[in-house]
């Protein structure tokens, strides 16, 4: 998979926030970015298919 540059924000907010507390929800990455939670759902199973994420 191509790393785009929406998949690079999704990761770095993974990172700041288990950064921060230690752990991390798909509301976390939601409220983070001013994103929807579905989205979030969504772009997280892309990144988990491409091995990018742990979901």
């Amino acid at each position: 998979m191509r790393t785009t540059e929406s998949s690079e924000d999704y990761l770095e907010a993974i990172l700041r926030i288990r950064s921060e507390r230690g752990s991390c929800r798909n509301v976390d990455i939601a409220c983070l970015l001013g994103y929807s939670k579905a989205s979030v759902t969504k772009a997280l199973a892309g990144l988990s298919a491409a091995g990018l994420a742990e979901v």
